[in-house]
């Protein structure tokens, strides 16, 4: 009995972060636009290997950095062995990127409308005093808290698009906390503008294998 509540314990947290995890890795429909292809394109490069994106913010390896540095139609063969893996630059765009920190309070987990209320003015209360990224570690419900609530660089349709409409607009200062409600996910949000929008390139690449 107690391995079945054990484990139906770890099954319920791995819900919960997984489904906050979604926040920033959302199904990503705008990759025809970002790379300037047509749909029918899209379809064809699919066809042929797997599309991968390298970001020159986010992937720092070394063959990451030699691949942001070619020209759109080149390519780069790894020899691995038992096979090659080919490298072809399909696109390279600059693409606006995004970055804040966060508290997320799931509404859902509250029994009362009232306990909700004072979890909300606990952490208002203490955001006029204390750094935000202490507060997230304490008091954020997912898995970001570990970093503070920052969010990393992301761009549009990677993020959930109610999400993205209220931290993306142009008003908002630097530093600047706001909050805002998400009621059809039961979330509710503190949010910090830590860092202004970032043009970032990223290079559309086919991955394809040869013996």
């Amino acid at each position: 009995m107690k391995y079945i509540i054990f484990f139906s314990i770890i099954l319920f947290i791995s819900l919960d972060v997984f489904s906050q995890r979604s926040l920033f890795n959302q199904r990503y429909d705008k990759l025809a636009a970002d790379f300037k292809l047509s749909d029918f394109e899209l379809k064809e490069y699919r066809n042929d290997g797997k599309l991968e994106i390298f970001n020159a913010e986010k992937h720092k390896t070394s063959l990451a950095r030699k691949l942001l540095k070619m020209k759109n139609g080149k390519s780069k063969k790894i020899d691995n062995g038992y096979y090659t893996t080919i490298y072809k630059i399909i696109s390279k765009e600059v693409i606006p990127h995004y970055r804040v920190r966060y508290i997320y309070v799931d509404k859902s987990k509250f029994k009362t409308t009232e306990d909700q209320k004072a979890y909300l003015k606990k952490i208002r209360n203490l955001l006029e005093k204390t750094a935000f990224k202490s507060v997230a570690m304490q008091y954020s419900m997912d898995y970001r808290k570990n970093v503070g609530g920052d969010s990393g660089w992301f761009k549009e349709g990677k993020t959930e698009s109610s999400f993205f409409k209220q931290i993306s607009g142009s008003n908002r200062l630097a530093e600047e906390i706001f909050e805002f409600e998400i009621p059809e996910n039961n979330a509710y949000y503190f949010v910090q503008k830590t860092h202004a929008t970032k043009d970032i390139e990223e290079a559309l690449v086919l991955q394809t294998k040869e013996n």
